[in-house]
Formats: C-alpha cells, structure tokens, sequence
C-alpha cells in the first residue's frame, strides 16, 4: 500500500495510515512524498477531500528523485524543489482542457504537453464518483482525482479525472528511485491516496 512519509511539511498532519493528509495552518509548507519509490509504469493517484477558501493557487505534484528520508522538505515544490533538480512538477489548474500550468521545471528531455485524444482511462479508479456524475468538475474541484505515472521509456504522463495527458515530460532517470511529490499549495486543503491496484 503506498503511504505518504513521515518526513513533510511542518502544516501537515497525516491520518493514522499515512494515506490521507491535511493543511492544517497557513497556505504552505506543506509538501509531502511518497514513503517508497514509485515502480515504473506505476500509477500515483490522489483525490482532492477538502478546500479553503480565502488562498489563491492549487495543489502542485509531480515526481522527484530526491530521497525524501535524506531531503529537507522545502516550503513548496514549486519553486523549492524544483530547482533542487531532478524533480518534474506541475502546478494544476482549474481548466479541464489544461489542467497543468506551464511551470513544469526539469533537468533535460523535451516537453510536449497535450491531451493524447482517445485516451479516456475507463478504470474508474482514475475517475471519482464525482467526475462521473458531474463532467463539468474542474481538476481543483474537492472529489477530482489526480494520477501521475513514469513510463520504461521515462515519460511522465498525468491522468486527470480519467484524461490522460502527455507526455509531460521525458527522460526521467527510471534508473534511479523516484517519488511522487505533492504541495497541498493554496485552496487545496485535503487530500488522500486512491490505490492504483498496480501498474497500468
């Protein structure tokens, strides 16, 4: 079962199990990882439980190759630990055509950001009940599911409320370990792990 870590941002407090977690002061320090390495072809999905109003900005996530029990968590990925290196992350946006912002940070590989036409995953494991009931959810909406996934060939690709979008990014180092890093940033207030059930 994948978890969050322990070691995370000073407004976080994680539930028992380690796989749903909320900003409980401020609008910042609050990034998180993933405990282990994610596999390749392994998809990272999380849902958004709860929002705050009053903050500007959403939720950013992406992946880092940054050990997270060896790191010191920064205040945001964005910028922080983005320019640490060897991290791919996005900031999301509420436009379900274009969900990732165009702060995408990374070391090298090219960047053809697109929505892949046909390629609506039906696992409805990447699509909360809320999406299905309401197509008109925006991806910062509290019920939408975020999944992000590395390729062999080291393509990061994101699915958002079941639409996938790629690649975002390529030549990850699928050699190295790598997590999924997520800044509960801004109104996004909540959120908890969705088990993939695997690699896809």
């Amino acid at each position: 079962m994948i978890q969050f870590h322990d070691n995370h941002g000073a407004h976080v407090q994680l539930s028992e199990d380690k796989t749903s977690v909320c900003r409980n002061k401020s609008f910042a320090n609050a990034v998180l990882f993933t405990r282990q390495p994610l596999s390749i072809q392994e998809t990272f999905i999380f849902e958004i439980t709860e929002q705050e109003v009053g903050w500007s900005g959403h939720v950013r996530c992406g992946i880092t190759a940054h050990n997270p029990s060896k790191t010191r968590v920064p205040p945001y990925l964005l910028p922080d630990l983005a320019q640490m290196g060897k991290t791919w992350v996005f900031a999301v946006k509420p436009n379900p055509a274009k969900p990732l912002g165009d702060e995408q940070i990374r070391d090298d590989g090219s960047h053809n950001y697109q929505l892949l036409v046909g390629e609506k995953e039906n696992n409805p494991i990447f699509c909360g009940e809320k999406a299905r009931e309401n197509p008109c959810l925006l991806p910062t909406d509290v019920g939408s599911r975020i999944g992000m996934k590395v390729t062999r060939s080291g393509d990061l690709y994101f699915y958002v409320n079941g639409r996938k979008f790629g690649p975002c990014a390529s030549s990850l180092p699928v050699g190295s370990h790598l997590y999924a890093a997520v800044d509960i940033y801004g109104t996004t207030k909540a959120i908890k792990i969705i088990q993939s059930g695997g690699k896809t």
